[in-house]
């Protein structure tokens, strides 16, 4: 961050940044007000929008409990390990199906995450990148995703000549942009999901999470299985009219790229309803 501008921010808003900290709770962790401020401030020079509506915007009591973990306020990094450990086991489970290779893979994450390595004075964590456009839990998933295929290309690139396939070498090189698109991707059906009506939701979450079938999806919520079965049609066009808006408005995405983040986020997250939807009732 230069210095300069951070000084800038503040005297221009501080009525805001004010109002923010005492909204994001940030004052549970004794995260200092100005350590808040840089991390609203990095967040405001990420997005396109003014600094109102971006902070309006932001997922504030995430972003403050990623500021004072990164500060390395115990308190909060030990909220973060009981609240987060089971939302990141859960996510390597879904990616890599064994219960070992999971584990394995949501605790590789720690060390980047609590900010290990120290550069000019200062911890540096992969929480740095987090700017509480999307929550934590969605931008952890990713990001374990991302770590997951890092691993599998680097596995890729030091195995032996011989045992490649043969077409291997003819494959296209990585796109930099993956990361970013399956990132994007996350945001977008968090809020695209956020944005529905209760009662669609509360469909979704029976027939995607619980598994229930049209008539008993019916029974409970007093409809006919036809309409049940029109409610949630309408409501997945719904829904993906909505993350292609999110994906080209505010992430300024093309109609190739996003195809291209469907690509990428089946592959990487996997972005099935039944992991993303709360729970139904």
């Amino acid at each position: 961050m230069v210095p300069g501008n951070f000084r800038e921010f503040l005297a221009n808003h501080s009525a805001l940044i004010a109002r923010a900290y005492e909204g994001s709770g940030a004052a549970q962790w004794t995260l200092p007000r100005e350590a808040f401020a840089e991390a609203l401030c990095a967040s405001v020079a990420a997005s396109a929008g003014d600094a109102a509506t971006t902070i309006d915007s932001l997922r504030l009591p995430d972003l403050a409990l990623a500021a004072a973990c990164r500060a390395g306020i115990a308190p909060a990094w030990e909220h973060f390990i009981l609240e987060y450990r089971p939302v990141l086991y859960a996510a390597a489970r879904a990616i890599v199906r064994e219960d070992v290779l999971a584990r394995d893979l949501a605790d590789s994450l720690y060390a980047d995450l609590y900010g290990l390595e120290v550069r000019e004075g200062r911890r540096r964590s992969l929480l740095d990148y987090f700017h509480g456009r999307s929550s934590l839990a969605t931008w952890l998933r990713a990001v374990l995703a991302q770590r997951h295929i890092d691993y599998l290309r680097e596995t890729r690139r030091t195995e032996p000549i011989d045992n490649r396939r043969p077409e291997a070498a003819s494959s296209d090189p990585p796109d930099p942009n993956r990361q970013r698109y399956v990132g994007a991707v996350a945001i977008a059906v968090e809020k695209a999901l956020g944005a529905l009506d209760a009662r669609d939701r509360m469909r979704l979450g029976y027939y995607y999470r619980h598994g229930l079938k049209l008539k008993e999806i019916g029974r409970l919520m007093g409809e006919s299985e036809s309409g049940v079965s029109r409610h949630l049609d309408r409501t997945r066009r719904a829904l993906r009219a909505e993350i292609e808006r999110v994906l080209a408005q505010e992430h300024r995405l093309s109609r190739d790229q996003i195809r291209l983040c469907y690509d990428y986020a089946a592959e990487a997250l996997p972005l099935d309803l039944a992991r993303v939807l709360p729970e139904a009732g």
